[in-house]
């Protein structure tokens, strides 16, 4: 009975199980089908899927067992579905690989996927898919595989993901998880792939990853991680790649790494490690790849790393390495790239590295190398680059025959003696820098064999003699000979060169005239033969020169009148003709220089009325392709013998900053339009003969930090408003005018002034005023006035003071006691007063003071004896007694000795202010607010921070430099950084770069702006520092993010940026929701033709030249219109040559980066041309750089050309905005432009200026 009851209970089971089943089977195919009806718009790219007579199981990418769809793989198409994350996938329960990668998917994991327990391999790369990775993960037993990577999840890493205990591959790339990623991590025994790259973890590395036995890949590359790096680390014995570049670490790089012996690459780069580089990174044998840059490493290099034979690559630029190169070095004989640039590297270099035969780029600038230039270099016949530059080389310069070499950079080291021919045996030697040593000689027939030279920069040397005729027949583009001692005329043969773009032949001897034969080389754009002693007139024929950008014919003895045909050279964007002795009216057809916008023509002799005509090219207009020259901003018709009226027109000229016109005949009023220059930031009206009274306008114009109306005829009262319509205003001088009336108190509201001159005039009232808002102040001049009352004790709040001129006024009462608290003080002049009753106290003991006058007054009595005086001739005796210097003799009681110091003194004081006025007239234009010791705005620390900011007090000033008058000076604190961020919280972070970490802070007055504090601790900070500053604070571009100001203190630096409200471009391409309605395609295009504008400007436009070195997506930063501003280009190199030049730190981001980097280390334009075309690819496709995993490399650039030669360029276009056909034109016309830059040969790409026309060819 048991029996009989059993049986039919297993057939029912087993009948029940065959009908689920097949259940399943038919549910599988349903779904195949809903899942290919919701993708019917895309037949065409999988024709399969709705060829009626193939089965569902034989559609392309779908298998099965039996009916179960076990394999679904969408990724071949390569082509995005544009779909919300498809809700039938979790139907599949018997599926085991699925592979949805590039399909641009997007909204969250359904939370029934999650059962699909059977999976072992999921790949949902590079679509578009966001939310928090669910705990439900755990529910994927057998998952060997998990391919998450450039999606836009968020938060933390689930614990779960340690119960996947199968996995052998988890690549979460390019996303924004955040938080600590879970210890659990160290239970998946079986994996072999961790990347973690690209995200926004933090905190301590996790040491349970030292559990994973079988690891043998980890990257954690670009994330927020902190602390040491976890001896653990050790365990991981099969490990064979470990990059953890780009993560604020901490600590010594640990000792157990020398188990790891199968370690092929080593990337620490930017992890701010100490410590000495371990002996134990010797035991790597196997190693091929060794990064250890941007590091704050001490000592040196060890002498173990000879035994890293295997080793290809070795880059450690900006590490902090001391000490001399080991000559073991030469024992890895397979060494192809060093890079040990801007270290503190001395002695010679040593002989041991004869022997590195492979070796085909080598950097060593910006150390402290010394010797001479090694014979044996000649060994290193693969060699393509060498760059030696800014050492202490010593001795000549020896031929080297090496066939190869493309780029040597030799340039700020001593090398002498004369040049050899033989460097010309380097017959694929295209850049040759050289500049800044001591070399001598001629280079008459040097480099006539050099035949595939492009740019030769010979500047600051001593070479002398003629210049060579055979010049003009090179392939010359850039031809730098500036600052040496070539005398004679310019042979007519150099103006014969089809190829010269750039020359530079200023400050030498040339002479003669300039010959008309200059109008043969039209391809030349910019010309610079200041300072020589050229005469004659400017030939008529230069006109001709239609390509001509920029014309510099400074301090020669050029006469005669502007010719009209230079009038034709209409792509002109700066002039300068100043310090000749050119005659004539300035000639109204300058109005054909529509692009000008740096006109210099001072110091001449030029007669007659500034014409109406003259701001014709100081307009806003659209930017033509040729005007990628710095932006001056600067009209300076100085000493000339003008005259006339300033003409109603001026108000035209709206990019003008500087505007000088001091030193001519001018007269008439001061035009009311001049208040029109709303970018004005320097106005200098001098000595001139203008009169009539204020203008008002004139003292509310906000953003001028400069005026100077001295020695005219201006009557009337200042306004009383000019404190607070003036905010930024930093020097004013009104002296020697008429003016009349009480000098507002408003004006000593202005916080940013450090200079104030109202002296000559007949102003009255008192000077009783708070000072206390003015700390700033050096010099104040009111002499020679009809001032009364008494000084305010607040005096002694202008602690920067250094001259102090009131005498011949009629001020009254006792000196302020705090007068003598005026440490800085060197020039003070009280004489020809009311002042009554005893100087204060050690007034005479103030260090710096070397003039004080305070005769003509009414003090009594002799020096208090319980003063004590450090000026000899005032102890024991009246100070200047109170006579007139002019009318009476000197008093007896004053020894002869006294006087004669006096006079001594006076005549040290003339020659100082005189010295004085010369620094005003060079640096005035760079920067108003200038110290005596180093032009720079001086603050002081005032609070201290746990940060470790302020924790130290120091006299050394913190400071904020004014890099130029284009962009109005911030005046921070130090409290006010550390205030608005919240001693640096972690939570004000918008962005962190190889130099540093950008925070979002909000000043006091309501001004968001961005603050970049730089990694401290570098050896080389202060260099770093300093050059950024010298780059980027006199770039102005309105493509380009411009520097606001920046400070120092202590060992922090930091740069004030302005605040871009929308962010990175790369952010809304890949982590914005709304993306797809704010960047159409009339958006993206916009910020694409922007930023090649940006890049074209560093390029082509700024002077010296900059290579970027780092174009991505995220150095893209957008404002709240969506207009583009390049950033991070202030660490960039600055170069002088046209094309190319070296990269101190080859610092680029993978997909970026071009081919040839990979070879030559050497960072190029054609370099940045390249990035710069893979961002314009990203536009186009809305795809990452990086991952394509179809096609080799995975890059994508080779994505692309794999589309294109498959005849489908149309399914590149982003589907999102490609609907319109004008659209689809457009785009296809940007993607042409874009292969044309990602050409593998740089010869090839386009310069930037070419892609701009191309790019505007392409707008309707």
């Amino acid at each position: 009975m048991t029996f009989f009851y059993f049986v039919p209970t297993t057939v029912l089971v087993c009948f029940m199980y065959r009908l689920s089943a097949s259940d399943i089977s038919l549910g599988d195919m349903e779904s195949l089908k809903a899942l290919r009806d919701s993708l019917s718009q895309k037949r065409d790219i999988i024709p399969s899927w709705f060829d009626s007579e193939i089965s569902p199981c034989n559609w392309t990418g779908v298998k099965c067992n039996g009916l179960l769809v076990t394999e679904l793989d969408l990724s071949w198409t390569m082509s995005p579905l544009n779909l919300p994350f498809p809700r039938s996938i979790g139907e599949f329960r018997s599926l085991k690989h699925l592979n949805l990668s590039h399909c641009a998917l997007t909204g969250e994991i359904y939370p029934d996927f999650w059962d699909l327990e059977n999976l072992e391999i999921l790949d949902l790369s590079f679509n578009r898919l966001t939310g928090m990775l669910s705990p439900s993960i755990a529910k994927l037993k057998y998952l060997r595989q998990l391919v998450l990577d450039d999606n836009n999840f968020y938060g933390s890493l689930p614990s779960t993901i340690g119960q996947v205990t199968q996995l052998k591959e988890l690549s979460l790339h390019g996303n924004s998880f955040s938080g600590n990623p879970p210890e659990e991590l160290g239970n998946l025994q079986q994996l072999q792939s961790l990347d973690i790259s690209n995200n926004m973890f933090f905190g301590n590395l996790p040491t349970s990853l030292g559990n994973l036995p079988r690891l043998m890949y980890f990257s954690a590359r670009q994330n927020k991680f902190t602390g040491f790096i976890f001896p653990e680390i050790g365990k991981l014995k099969m490990l064979k790649i470990i990059d953890l570049a780009w993560n604020p670490l901490t600590g010594p790089i640990p000792s157990a790494i020398a188990n790891l012996k199968g370690l092929r690459v080593l990337d620490l780069q930017n992890c701010r490690l100490t410590g000495n580089v371990p002996e134990e990174i010797s035991f790597l044998s196997n190693l091929t790849y060794l990064n250890l840059a941007q590091n704050d490493f001490d000592g040196e290099l060890p002498s173990s790393i000879g035994r890293l034979v295997n080793l290809v690559y070795l880059i450690a630029p900006s590490s902090g390495l001391s000490g001399t190169i080991p000559s073991q070095l030469g024992n890895c004989k397979n060494l192809k790239i060093i890079n040990l640039s801007f270290n503190s590297l001395s002695g010679h270099l040593p002989d041991g590295l004869a022997g590195l035969e492979l070796i085909n780029s080598i950097l060593l600038d910006s150390n402290r190398l010394s010797g001479p230039v090694p014979e044996w270099i000649s060994n290193w016949k693969q060699a393509e680059s060498i760059v030696l530059s800014q050492n202490r080389f010593t001795g000549p310069l020896l031929p080297l025959n090496l066939p190869l070499l493309s780029l040597l950079d030799v340039s700020a080291n001593k090398l002498s003696g004369e040049l050899s021919a033989e460097i010309c045996n380097a017959q694929s030697l295209t850049t040759l820098l050289l500049s800044r040593n001591n070399f001598s000689g001629s280079i008459n027939g040097i480099f006539m064999d050099c035949l595939n030279l492009v740019d030769l920069v010979l500047s600051e040397n001593n070479i002398s003699g003629e210049l060579p005729a055979y010049l003009g027949e090179l392939q010359l583009i850039t031809l730098e000979l500036s600052k040496n001692r070539f005398a004679g005329t310019i042979p007519d043969r150099l103006w014969e060169s089809r190829t010269l773009m750039e020359v530079s032949l200023s400050d030498n001897l040339l002479e003669g005239r300039i010959s008309n034969s200059i109008s043969k080389v039209s391809t030349l754009q910019r010309l610079q033969l200041d300072n020589n002693l050229f005469e004659g007139s400017i030939p008529s024929s230069i006109g001709k020169l239609k390509n001509l950008t920029n014309l510099s014919l400074r301090g020669n003895k050029l006469t005669g009148e502007i010719p009209l045909e230079l009038f034709e050279c209409t792509k002109l964007v700066s002039l300068d003709l100043g310090a000749n002795r050119l005659t004539g009216p300035i000639p109204k057809s300058i109005s054909q220089l529509k692009l000008l916008d740096n006109l210099v023509l001072s110091d001449n002799l030029f007669s007659g009325p500034i014409p109406q005509e003259m701001c014709s090219g100081f307009q806003k207009v659209p930017l033509p392709d040729s005007e990628f020259i710095q932006h001056y901003g600067m009209l300076d018709l100085s000493h000339n013998q003008l005259e006339g009226p300033i003409p109603a027109s001026i108000k035209q000229c709206i990019v003008v900053t500087e505007l000088l016109l001091q030193g001519n005949k001018l007269n008439g009023s001061i035009p009311d339009e001049i208040s029109m220059l709303v970018n004005l930031t320097l106005l200098d009206l001098s000595f001139n003969s203008l009169s009539g009274s204020v203008v008002p306008q004139l003292f509310s114009m906000r953003n001028l930090q400069g005026l100077m109306l001295s020695h005219n005829q201006i009557s009337g009262y200042i306004p009383d408003n000019i404190g607070l319509e003036m905010p930024r205003l930093a020097k004013l001088d009104l002296s020697n005018n008429q003016l009349i009336g009480p000098l507002p108190p408003s004006i000593f509201n202005t916080k940013s002034l450090t200079y104030l001159d109202v002296s000559m005039n007949s102003l009255s009232g008192s000077l009783s005023v708070d000072f206390s808002s003015i700390s700033a102040l050096l010099v104040l001049n009111a002499s020679n006035n009809q001032f009364s009352g008494t000084l305010d004790d607040s005096i002694s709040n202008l602690t920067s003071l250094s001259v102090l001129d009131l005498h011949k006024n009629r001020f009254s009462g006792s000196l302020p006691t705090s007068l003598a608290t005026l440490d800085a003080l060197t020039y003070l002049d009280l004489s020809r007063n009311h002042f009554q009753n005893s100087l204060p106290c050690n007034i005479c003991n103030i260090e710096g003071l070397t003039f004080a006058n305070f005769t003509d007054n009414s003090f009594s009595g002799h020096v208090s004896e319980s003063c004590t005086m450090a000026k000899p001739c005032l102890l024991d005796q009246p100070l200047f007694p109170s006579t007139s210097r002019q009318e009476y003799p000197a008093s007896p009681l004053v020894s002869h000795a006294s006087l004669f110091g006096v006079a001594v003194g006076v005549i040290f004081i003339c020659l100082v202010l005189l010295i004085g006025l010369l620094r005003w007239r060079i640096l005035g234009k760079d920067g108003i607010n200038i110290d005596s010791a180093n032009g720079k705005l001086v603050m002081t620390p005032e609070s201290a921070s746990s940060d470790g900011l302020l924790v130290k007090k120091s006299k050394d000033p913190l400071s904020i430099n004014i890099a130029t008058f284009e962009h109005p000076l911030l005046r921070i604190k130090a409290a006010d950084i550390l205030s608005a961020t919240e001693n640096f919280s972690k939570s004000y972070i918008i962005g962190d770069g190889g130099f540093g970490t950008v925070y979002k802070a909000l000043l006091p007055e309501g001004r968001t702006i961005a603050v970049k504090r730089l990694n401290g601790g570098h050896i080389h900070g202060e260099r770093e520092f300093l050059a950024e500053m010298e780059t980027i604070g006199k770039v102005k571009n309105e493509n380009l993010v411009p520097l606001l100001g920046y400070c120092v203190c202590g060992d922090e630096r930091f740069l004030i940026y302005e605040y871009m409200e929308n962010g990175s471009l790369d952010f809304w391409l890949r982590n914005q929701a709304d993306a797809v309605e704010a960047l159409d395609w009339p958006t993206r295009f916009k910020i694409c033709l922007g930023s090649a504008r940006g890049l074209a400007f560093l390029h082509h436009g700024f002077v010296p030249h900059i290579i970027h070195r780092d174009i991505k997506s995220s150095n893209i930063l957008l404002d709240g219109n969506f207009e583009p501003r390049v950033s991070d280009f202030g660490l960039a190199r600055i170069i002088s040559a046209c094309e190319s030049h070296v990269s101190t730190i080859l610092a680029g981001t993978f997909g970026y980066i071009p081919p040839e980097y990979g070879q030559t280390m050497v960072a190029t334009t054609k370099g940045d041309v390249y990035s710069f075309g893979v961002v314009m690819l990203e536009l186009i496709t809305g795809r990452s750089p990086t991952g394509q995993a179809d096609v080799e490399g995975g890059n994508l650039v080779g994505w692309v050309r794999w589309m294109v030669a498959k005849g489908r360029e149309h399914e590149v276009l982003d589907p999102y905005i490609s609907s319109s056909a004008i659209s689809k034109d457009q785009m296809l016309h940007v993607l042409a432009t874009a292969r044309l830059c990602t050409h593998d040969d740089p010869w090839k790409r386009p310069t930037m200026l070419e892609v701009v026309r191309l790019l505007k060819q392409a707008k309707v």
